[in-house]
Formats: structure tokens, sequence, C-alpha cells
């Protein structure tokens, strides 16, 4: 089984729905069977993926879902498991998340059979179980809302204390960095000051594919698109209302095959062994 891992260092960055999306993705086109395990409170993955009736192990209140496709695929399992519901992750005493480490390992190898992949929505960094995350997975995927901090918020994730390079350096040198995402709001505000900002200080660490108009892979946000849908337009935009939606999703999906490439090249020798991980009772 494949892990990656989410995270990000600021909230509203897009985090979960490209958690939910690349997992419906995955199931829906690739047929994997994929896991989500969603670790951040609350657990907004699994109220998510729960409203449309995929199989989940946790608890929540809904929450506004995602647009269904016009044409299912079959084949593929997705299931949905939430921190919550598991007894090993749940311990409010163990600050130095020790237990909680050795306990997420165990999942892990349990799980591992029965997947394909497993896509971990982590809680925002510093968080020290987010850390855990880093240090058992194959590879983590960062989310980039587009805002003043964003430079600040990818040097967390990138250099900072409980980022990659050292995590990558104390705790897993297996560890891949499947680069920056950019989550933009459409119709997509790239003005020429954003897009000099992340040639000059992200580009190395985006996700360079030429078939994005920017040379790089970038994610709309889902409910700029939806308010694209429900803004109402004089007669005869309606037209030019339905092609910005659709290049939106065009865009979307374009964005979740990137990164099912990217994932796919991680090949099963880079799994860890953790057959033999032992059980932590928290």
């Amino acid at each position: 089984m494949k892990s990656l891992v989410i995270i990000s260092a600021k909230g509203n960055s897009g985090r979960t729905l490209l958690t939910c999306l690349l997992a419906r993705h995955l199931r829906r086109i690739n047929h994997w069977r994929v896991l989500v395990l969603d670790l951040a409170e609350p657990p907004r993955c699994a109220q998510m993926l729960a409203s449309h009736g995929h199989d989940t192990t946790g608890s929540g209140n809904s929450v506004p879902g995602l647009p269904e496709r016009a044409q299912p695929v079959t084949g593929g399992r997705l299931r949905v498991l939430s921190a919550d519901a598991v007894d090993g992750l749940r311990s409010s005493d163990d600050p130095a998340r020790t237990r909680y480490y050795a306990n997420l390992r165990h999942l892990l190898s349990a799980v591992g059979p029965w997947f394909d992949v497993c896509l971990i929505d982590a809680p925002i960094l510093p968080d020290l179980r987010a850390v855990c995350a880093e240090a058992l997975a194959d590879a983590v995927l960062s989310p980039l809302a587009m805002s003043p901090e964003c430079v600040e918020c990818a040097s967390a994730v990138i250099n900072g204390t409980y980022g990659i390079r050292n995590v990558r350096a104390r705790l897993n040198p297996a560890l891949r960095f499947a680069g920056l995402l950019p989550v933009v709001d459409v119709p997509s505000p790239m003005e020429e000051a954003w897009v000099k900002m992340m040639e000059t200080t992200l580009r190395e660490w985006l996700i360079v594919d030429q078939a994005f108009p920017y040379g790089y892979a970038w994610l709309p946000r889902l409910g700029s698109v939806g308010r694209i849908k429900k803004r109402p337009v004089p007669h005869g935009r309606a037209a030019a209302q339905d092609v910005r939606v659709a290049e939106a999703s065009r865009t979307v999906t374009a964005c979740l095959n990137v990164l099912t490439r990217r994932l796919d090249a991680i090949g099963n020798d880079a799994v860890h062994a953790r057959r033999d991980a032992e059980v932590c009772d928290a």
C-alpha cells in the first residue's frame, strides 16, 4: 500500500478538498482501493465523504458535499476512517505522541493488504500528529492557498522545524515530496504579481506540467466554482458562464490526473515494511 500525507501550515488551504477529490478520482477513474485516514479535528474528510454514501467509520456532522460526475464509473473501493474511531489515536495524555506514532504505524501495517493507497488528511503543522504521519508516509503533498501568507506557509512545510526536510533527515529518509499545489479561486486571479512571486520564490517546489497555462499544476477552489454557477448573469451571457465552469472542471480533472501519475510513480519498493510493527496500548 502506498501512502500520501496531505499537510499544510495554515487552515483553509484546501487540504480536505484535495484529499476528498483525489480519493474519489482514484476510486472512480483508476479503480484503486482507497483508504482515507482523517487525522484532523474536526474530521471533515469523514464528514464530506460520508455525506456521499461512502463507507465511513467515525463521527461528524454533515457539510456541503462535492459535485457528482454525470457518468459514474464502477470499480475500486473507498473507505474512510476517522481518527476519533480508533482508540489508539484518541489518547489525550500522550503529549509527545510516542504512543500515537506506534499505533499509527501499526494501523498502517494492518490495513496495508486491503488497500492500494492511503490518503492521510493531517492536522495543521506544527501539530505532532502531522509529524507522525510524515514520519510514516511514502510521500507528502501540500496544497497552498493563494494569500499574502502563502510563501511563509510553504517555507514552514518545507524548511520548518517539523517540515519535510527535517522529517526526512531525522525520521523518514525515504519520504518523497510530491510538491506544492496552489489552490486558486476561479475565475483565476492569477495576476502578474502572483505569477512572478510563484516563479521566483516557489518554482522549485511546484508540480511542473506544461498542460497548465503557467507551466505548473493548480487546483480551482470548488467553492468559487459553485459561486459561478449560482451567480445571476445578464441575458446572453449564460454561455460564457458555462464555459468558465467547464474550464474549471477540466482543470480539476487535469490536476487530479497529474497527482495520480505522481502517486503511481511511487514504486512498491518504497513502501515501508511494517509487518512487525508493535502494538502500543494508548
